[in-house]
């Protein structure tokens, strides 16, 4: 990870996503340069809240607040992103977004503690399989072959690829055909992305019956 410099601010008005506070935390143990420019900016960020005489929230918006960030609605942001991805309107993607919270089209995965929910792609996607992916954390994703090129956009939580890469929400990953992998949900929220795989994938420990 480079310097922090982009997102110390959120780091100390609370605002970053718990994964990527976490691996900010960790990047923060190690670099002296970094916890100086964060110790030169705390005071200006704690004078902040003496700007602002505190006032007590309304009665209703915790529950509006939890709504928008664990409720159906909660990927809405990410539509234009997930129709480019998929190559559908927006009205498509925000229908797919909500449906991720209904339980009836998942079905298991290859593996415990992993569920797929196959989706409908767009023309520029046509013949290719896609599926929404969901990994309870620490749930750890076979290593397979990719037959074929694979993208991947994860949505909330995040991944951790066996050489020690790890995606986090909004990245996008792409695997040449050929490539070998396998990867391990990140502590936190369960992780679901977004996968498109133009072939086919084959999975060495379940064809040698180890998994």
């Amino acid at each position: 990870m480079e310097h922090l410099d982009d997102i110390l601010p959120d780091w100390l008005l609370g605002t970053l996503e718990p994964a990527r506070r976490d691996a900010a935390s960790r990047h923060l143990d190690g670099c002296a340069r970094c916890r100086a420019e964060l110790a030169r900016l705390t005071p200006a960020v704690d004078a902040l809240g003496t700007l602002v005489a505190p006032e007590p929230p309304p009665a209703a918006a915790l529950p509006r607040l939890m709504g928008h960030m664990e409720g159906p609605g909660r990927f809405a942001r990410q539509a234009e992103q997930v129709a480019a991805f998929l190559d559908l309107t927006r009205e498509r993607a925000l229908c797919l977004l909500e449906s991720i919270s209904d339980p009836n089209p998942w079905m298991p995965g290859p593996v415990e503690g992993v569920e797929l929910m196959p989706v409908e792609t767009g023309p520029a996607r046509e013949g290719m399989m896609a599926a929404v992916v969901r990994l309870l954390p620490g749930a750890r994703y076979p290593r397979h072959t990719h037959q074929g090129r694979e993208w991947n956009l994860v949505l909330e939580g995040g991944f951790r690829e066996d050489n020690g890469h790890e995606v986090w929400p909004g990245d996008a990953l792409e695997k040449p055909d050929g490539s070998l992998h396998d990867f391990t949900a990140l502590q936190g929220p369960a992780c679901i992305c977004l996968t498109v795989l133009d072939g086919v994938t084959s999975f060495e420990e379940l064809a040698d019956g180890d998994a």
